[in-house]
């Protein structure tokens, strides 16, 4: 998979959480996933496909990130996952791939983007539909540094 398709992405989620709950997350090497385990306790899954392009992203937060996240976007603190919760994670999966696709349009590929699903508990595992590798990119953000990944499978045809 070529980083000018993956780094679309990386900068829709960095610019999301700058904009919406003013962190910068730091990030950590990519690589690639070797099972199906997430590596979190809720993640948010979206789909996205056209004639040239397929795949999907998604985000991946333990419960700890997960609740600061929610706490910044709403000015709520929460002590666990709820409804509220859920629907902010799928919120963000559904902006970065915005973001991700108003980037990529600019060099051809234009899709379209599934609703986000969204996965709670520990130790739950995720498919990606595509028969490519998935990239994980680690980012960590918070004052203690709360580890969450964003993992990315796609498939350009004719690029």
């Amino acid at each position: 998979m070529d980083v000018k398709f993956i780094n679309p992405f990386i900068e829709s989620l960095i610019n999301t959480l700058e904009m919406m709950v003013g962190i910068t997350p730091g990030r950590e090497q990519l690589y690639i996933k070797e099972d199906k385990m997430t590596h979190g306790d809720i993640t948010g899954i979206i789909g996205f496909a056209e004639r040239n392009i397929t795949g999907s992203i998604a985000l991946s937060f333990p419960n700890d990130a997960a609740l600061m996240i929610y706490g910044l976007m709403t000015g709520e603190n929460v002590a666990q996952i709820n409804r509220e919760v859920q629907d902010s994670i799928g919120e963000l999966a559904n902006i970065v791939a915005g973001g991700a696709k108003s980037e990529l349009a600019k060099s051809g590929l234009a899709f379209h983007i599934s609703i986000p699903s969204v996965i709670v508990g520990k130790n739950h595992a995720i498919s990606h539909k595509v028969d490519t590798p998935v990239v994980v990119i680690p980012f960590l953000i918070g004052k203690a540094k709360h580890r969450f990944v964003m993992e990315i499978s796609m498939k350009v045809l004719g690029h």
